[in-house]
């Protein structure tokens, strides 16, 4: 199995870079593959993912409480605050307990909007936990809306 980045280009996938070309030349001509074909219709934006982490650091690094104290974790109670809950992957036990999954904002897990969306909703929960306003959060990481 090989892992490789394709383009759809009249009609055909292509290798993308001389690299990709590269391994599929492991493959013999008109040799029938198997394919999961997963991509991005409009892209995430990089920008945003990196202005989250660093206000999610500036939170961490604000905070006294156990529960907020790494990126990660400001990360994890954003998306419980907001109830960002995976409702595919709900799992309820044998003896009754439910697990509740919360949904990743990874680049592969989320749409552009769906991505815009939870960054703008995140903003005044991390601004709160702090007792300020968002923009004054925003201001004090050297970020703006």
């Amino acid at each position: 199995m090989i892992d490789t980045a394709l383009q759809f280009k009249d009609g055909l996938y292509v290798p993308f870079t001389e690299e990709d070309l590269e391994l599929a030349k492991d493959w013999k001509d008109n040799q029938v593959l198997r394919a999961k074909i997963s991509g991005v219709k409009k892209p995430r934006s990089y920008q945003q993912l990196k202005m989250f982490f660093a206000v999610a650091r500036q939170v961490a690094a604000n905070t006294e409480d156990s529960n907020w104290n790494t990126s990660d974790k400001v990360k994890e109670q954003v998306k419980v605050a907001l109830q960002f809950i995976d409702t595919e992957r709900i799992i309820v036990k044998p003896n009754g307990d439910v697990h509740i999954p919360y949904r990743s904002i990874a680049f592969d897990s989320l749409g552009h909007m769906e991505a815009c969306n939870f960054f703008d909703r995140s903003w005044p929960v991390m601004a709160k936990h702090l007792g300020v306003t968002p923009d004054e959060l925003l201001e004090a990481t050297g970020k703006s809306l």
